[in-house]
């Protein structure tokens, strides 16, 4: 009778239902389609649309210039730990493992310009404030149903966002979720920053599993003198405060109010369509003064080879796309 309750022990445990969890490893591609500008080429300089920035965030963001991460010295410096959202490169995830077998640690691998996130799965506390903070910083996870959910804390300070200055401090904290559906991969990172940000700062990206991209990531950083005019003049590059010559590029070239590409937190929301409505006219033509949404862009240069699904349409600015909605030069087929 003993020897059969323990037969019946074992099947009843074996047929239990497992924690959900989803198989995460592998590489991911980014699909360029999806906000093509920002994971390509960048953003434009003084665009803070989408962040929302406190006061002290916007004036720091304002003394950056495009020059800066080409000095010696910056030229290897490592991005924010979600920097990933914003670039045209792939991911990889993969596990570690204990001695017992059991998941340890998920970890979403780095490269040059981004330190490795390791996803602490056995239950162990953050350290304390004063603990050292890396490019990766420490973060924490739990399964919620197919879902990754991870606590990033302990990070450098570092940009958010390339190629347009908008800072996070190394009191910044980031929750990370991972879901797979099928070969997709969505990411949505929420930041939170008592200095910088006056709301949380949340991107959401796809990314495509990919078989084939065995070796995508770069693990060397080679330095060269990319301004050659700076060569042991001491010089930093930077604005003053207040004299950022590109502090009105949004306003110049896409007719937006100021306050829009700013990063005000009320700009998030979509009331603050109806608050411009009246202040805002849509720019007469496409022109080289906003090659990124252009159609003329897109005869000069091609197209992206990662968006091959991109076309232009005959309307430039405010014309109709393929699905009949308004888009500024290039839609998705």
């Amino acid at each position: 009778m003993r020897y059969i309750c323990a037969v019946l022990g074992v099947l009843l445990l074996s047929a239990a239902p497992a924690s959900a969890q989803a198989e995460l490893s592998g590489t991911y591609i980014p699909l360029m389609h999806e906000d093509y500008i920002e994971r390509g080429p960048g953003s434009f300089l003084g665009d803070y649309t989408g962040v929302p920035l406190t006061d002290e965030g916007r004036a720091k963001a304002l003394l950056y210039t495009s020059n800066q991460p080409s000095q010696y010295e910056r030229q290897c410096l490592a991005q924010s730990a979600g920097i990933f959202q914003y670039r045209p490169v792939a991911i990889r995830f993969f596990k570690e493992w204990n001695d017992e077998g059991r998941v340890t640690a998920w970890v979403l691998g780095g490269d040059n310009l981004r330190g490795d996130i390791r996803i602490w799965m056995d239950g162990r506390p953050h350290p304390s404030p004063n603990a050292q903070h890396t490019e990766g910083g420490f973060a924490t996870g739990a399964w919620e149903g197919d879902t990754l959910v991870a606590h990033v804390t302990h990070l450098k300070t570092a940009w958010i966002r390339r190629g347009v200055g908008i800072p996070a401090s190394d009191h910044t904290t980031i929750d990370m979720y991972f879901t797979r559906r099928e070969n997709l991969l969505t990411i949505t990172t929420i930041q939170e920053d008592p200095y910088y940000l006056t709301q949380p700062h949340v991107v959401s990206r796809v990314f495509e599993w990919n078989p084939r991209a065995a070796d995508v990531t770069r693990q060397t950083c080679n330095t060269a003198n990319e301004i050659p005019s700076l060569e042991d003049t001491g010089q930093v590059p930077h604005n003053m405060p207040g004299q950022n010559p590109e502090a009105d590029y949004m306003v110049r070239t896409f007719n937006l109010p100021k306050d829009a590409a700013m990063g005000f937190a009320e700009t998030l929301y979509p009331e603050y369509r109806r608050k411009i409505r009246s202040l805002y006219t849509l720019p007469v033509a496409c022109d080289e003064r906003a090659p990124g949404y252009c159609c003329g862009w897109i005869e000069r240069q091609g197209l992206p080879g990662g968006a091959p699904s991109l076309t232009c349409n005959d309307g430039g600015f405010g014309g109709l796309g393929p699905r009949g909605r308004r888009t500024p030069a290039a839609t998705e087929r």
